[in-house]
């Protein structure tokens, strides 16, 4: 809230009598030792104002402290130069990363104590049934000023969420066009979170899902729950997620939670430095390709052979036409060619597994290698053979 938005008054403010300014001025001597005590308080009961530096808490309680108790002596309501001091330590506290109820949290702490302690001097001057008078007050000026800090960091938080949003989209624009050694990249990625020289991984599906509005930005408040660091955003037809110290299992949970059961997730291997998030990317996109054609989340790891040939995928057509020709039409054969890969080149788990005869798997083979061209009884010919029929 700006300093114009103060929903205070003069009228609501001023006191019905001297011996309420009197109370109010009475604690002004013990500003300072208020105000540290207060500091100290604040800091033991809510530990996210440790990030805070300490001379800098103690400033601004103190300096806070005193423009409310002048305010309730005086009768009036915050000027625009106190609230925009507010508004300033706001902005610092949201900077050192203080969420905001707890700066909240620590006005009610000051207002609790300021109250107690106006009690015990209105008990020590006899004007205890007058007291009453400056709760309004009190709650009115607290009001104003949490007001303020609300406003500040719904500011900051939109300008931060801007922000944080153009760097994620920069860094992948820089990934994606090799610039991955460029100085920027790695200025950006430190401001991301990263560490430019560690390990990086990249998780990728189709953007269709994430390109509805608001959709990315649950996705990255979501990573943000990860142990690690996750930076998301759209690049041409892809949603990529660059992942580090971050269980890439647990963010493919929450993918497929935001983005439903149908979406198709890729996962990169874990490589150094920024090249090699650039190469994951790489990775990602690979096996996001053999996902979508399977169905279910799928590792480079897993698949790095078909993988490796998404993009060879025309230029290998010749080697595998007829495997794929001969699959079409002998499924039959293609079946007892994956089962003999599948049990490890032995005849007689392959006929276990397809309950025929080992002589029948060994008769199949050869028809295969009549017919294809390719000896599913060599690693050349195995390979050519499976990449054919399952690619």
């Amino acid at each position: 809230m700006t300093a114009s938005k103060a929903r205070v008054t003069a009228s609501n403010l001023r006191p019905e009598s001297d011996s309420l300014r009197k109370l109010c001025e009475s604690l002004q001597s013990r500003v300072e030792t208020i105000s540290d005590e207060l500091t100290d308080h604040v800091r033991r009961e809510i530990p996210s104002y440790a990030a805070l530096p300490l001379p800098e808490h103690r400033r601004s309680v103190r300096e806070q402290f005193r423009a409310l108790l002048r305010g309730l002596a005086l009768g009036v309501e915050p000027t625009a130069e106190q609230l925009l001091a507010v508004q300033s330590g706001a902005r610092r506290r949201a900077y050192h990363g203080l969420p905001v109820h707890d700066v909240l949290a620590a006005f009610h702490i000051v207002a609790r104590r300021l109250w107690d302690d106006l009690r015990a001097a209105a008990r020590a001057t006899e004007a205890e049934a007058t007291v009453i008078e400056l709760v309004a007050p009190l709650w009115l000026w607290i009001e104003s000023m949490s007001g303020v800090v609300a406003d500040a960091y719904a500011d900051e938080a939109g300008a931060r969420h801007g922000h944080e949003a153009g760097l994620r989209q920069r860094f992948l624009e820089l990934l994606r066009s090799g610039g991955a050694a460029r100085e920027q990249t790695a200025e950006i990625a430190r401001e991301l979170g990263f560490d430019a020289d560690g390990g990086f991984r990249a998780v990728c599906t189709s953007a269709e899902v994430w390109a509805v509005q608001g959709r990315l930005d649950l996705l990255q408040r979501a990573a943000r729950q990860v142990t690690g660091t996750v930076s998301c955003g759209l690049r041409g037809q892809l949603m990529i997620a660059v992942v580090q110290g971050a269980d890439p299992a647990d963010l493919v949970s929450r993918v497929i939670n935001l983005g439903g059961e149908n979406v198709q997730v890729g996962v990169g291997l874990d490589r150094a430095g920024l090249a090699g998030a650039e190469m994951s990317i790489g990775d990602a996109e690979r096996a996001l390709a053999v996902a979508e054609r399977g169905g279910g989340p799928t590792s480079f790891e897993e698949v790095w052979l078909h993988a490796s040939l998404v993009d060879s995928r025309e230029r290998l057509q010749p080697l595998f036409a007829e495997v794929r020709q001969v699959a079409a039409e002998q499924p039959q054969l293609a079946e007892t060619v994956l089962a003999f890969a599948e049990a490890g080149l032995s005849l007689v788990n392959a006929a276990d597994a397809l309950t025929i005869h080992p002589n029948t798997v060994a008769y199949r083979l050869g028809q295969w290698h009549k017919l294809t061209g390719s000896d599913p009884r060599t690693f050349t010919g195995l390979v050519r053979s499976v990449v054919g029929i399952t690619g």
